[in-house]
């Protein structure tokens, strides 16, 4: 029993430090910026599956998507084919989230809920449904459409304050919610019923060759394995445990009152107890993140603005501009005078150059997104219309009343191309603004050009069943000098 306890204590350790370190890194996103620590979406192995597409069709990654959340998914999978879904019982922040909620639960001695098995059944159907839509979308469209929705993402914002999780996470907090608290009598709900990571490990976990087996000799039948299972697997009724359901965390094993009655098999032949099972689960996982560092693969985030700003053709592209980037920082890099953003946007006088645009937003009441995109379309026009972008970022422009309007335009300056700021959140009356006539439109997309001119080019390529991001590679020659 005592190396139960000591594996117990293993285990939990593991999981409060991964959970810590993962939310000091997403405090320090919010309230210093990208370039201070990487966003949340870096180090989530689900990234990487929703990039995965991009990422073999053009070597490239979603928009927050780095090389680090790659090497993190490649760790997954590997995992998951050696020891089974020992990412959620031993990795993962946000199960661990729910599990220091069950275990609140059992300490208050609050009830547990005992769902039907044929409606647990269709409960757990609904992530895989939801994996599916995901993949779908994301591949299609090039974007994270999932993130307003991820609980981990919005548990991540949770630093920049209730007006940013309400305007871009509200249904994120929701589920963030109602896996938390739901925990306290329905535990790892979310685990169990919508994570799509939890949904494709759970698939790949048939491959996998490590399962929990019960001796039949030596079990009294207490059924305590079926009480404290948070997957509410009957355990007690199998020699192996098959369900993909299960999270591998180990409460089971644990709970058993009869030694070497419960215990992970490989190849139904080789025991490994619970201690050596959770190192092994850090050397696999934690292993390949360090062969990547030692091959140079690994990156979380940008060494600077500059490197952030630079797109794949080498230039720095005004759509690169982050929320977490300051005034100070995009006049630098775009070598605009701060005020004239400030008077383009209608910004207090007294608006300081070092304070992140996400927070500027805030403080004026500006819808976020809505103002960084603002920012985006303000500087690659006022860059089209003269202004000057050198590869080198040179020292910020002086403060002082000029508007693009009233910026001269050296014959230089004239023969840059401006960079096109064609995305997904792009509306069609904006690629009018970039030159596009209705004729070349239907010419690249086979369809006319929609008479609702807010509408976005995502939405247009959805409802056209059209790939966005080549749509984008066609609008941008089409309309590139």
């Amino acid at each position: 029993m005592q190396a139960k306890t000591l594996s117990r204590i293993f285990q939990y350790g593991t999981r409060l430090f991964i959970l810590a370190f993962a939310t000091y890194l997403a405090v320090m996103h919010q309230l210093k910026g990208v370039l201070a620590a990487p966003n949340p979406h870096a180090y989530c192995p689900f990234g990487g599956l929703e990039s995965v597409y991009k990422f073999l069709a053009s070597g490239g990654y979603i928009q927050k998507i780095m090389p680090a959340t790659m090497v993190l998914f490649v760790s997954s999978v590997l995992l998951v084919v050696v020891l089974n879904r020992a990412f959620c019982g031993w990795i993962c922040p946000l199960g661990t989230l729910q599990m220091l909620f069950d275990r609140l639960a059992r300490f208050l001695k609050i009830k547990k809920l005992r769902v039907p098995p044929a409606v647990e059944r269709y409960l757990h159907s609904l992530k895989y449904v939801g994996l599916v839509v995901i993949l779908y979308f994301t591949w299609k469209i090039g974007d994270l459409v999932y993130s307003p929705y991820d609980p981990w993402a919005a548990y991540a914002h949770i630093a920049a304050g209730f007006s940013e999780l309400y305007a871009e996470f509200l249904i994120g907090s929701i589920f963030l919610l109602v896996a938390l608290i739901g925990s306290l009598w329905l535990p790892n709900n979310f685990c169990r019923y919508f994570c799509p990571m939890g949904a494709f490990l759970g698939i790949l976990s048939k491959l996998s060759p490590t399962r929990i087996y019960r001796s039949e000799t030596t079990c009294i039948n207490c059924k305590k394995c079926d009480r404290v299972c948070p997957a509410q697997i009957a355990i007690s009724t199998e020699p192996k445990v098959k369900s993909m359901e299960c999270l591998s965390c180990g409460d089971c094993v644990v709970a058993c009152p009869v030694d070497n009655t419960l215990m992970y098999r490989t190849w139904g032949k080789r025991v490994l107890n619970w201690l050596v099972y959770g190192i092994a689960t850090l050397v696999i996982f934690f292993g390949v993140v360090e062969i990547s560092k030692l091959a140079g693969i690994w990156k979380t985030s940008y060494s600077s603005a500059t490197e952030a700003l630079t797109d794949d053709s080498g230039a720095k592209n005004p759509a690169n501009i982050k929320g977490s980037m300051t005034l100070e920082t995009i006049s630098k890099e775009f070598n605009i005078p701060v005020e004239a953003i400030v008077q383009k946007f209608k910004l207090p006088e007294n608006t300081k150059a070092d304070e992140m645009l996400k927070n500027i937003a805030a403080a004026n009441n500006l819808e976020t997104d809505a103002f960084v995109e603002g920012v985006r379309t303000f500087i690659a026009d006022y860059l089209k219309q003269g202004g000057t972008s050198s590869e080198k970022p040179s020292s910020p422009a002086p403060v002082a009343t000029v508007t693009p309007e009233q910026t001269p335009v050296t014959q230089e300056q004239t023969a840059q191309p401006a960079t096109l700021d064609i995305r997904g959140k792009t509306t069609i009356e904006e690629l009018l603004g970039y030159g596009m006539t209705k004729e070349r439109f239907k010419e690249i997309t086979g369809v006319d050009m929609p008479a609702d001119q807010k509408m976005l080019l995502n939405d247009f390529a959805t409802a056209n069943h059209l790939d966005m991001e080549a749509l984008k590679t066609q609008f941008i020659k089409a309309l590139q000098p």
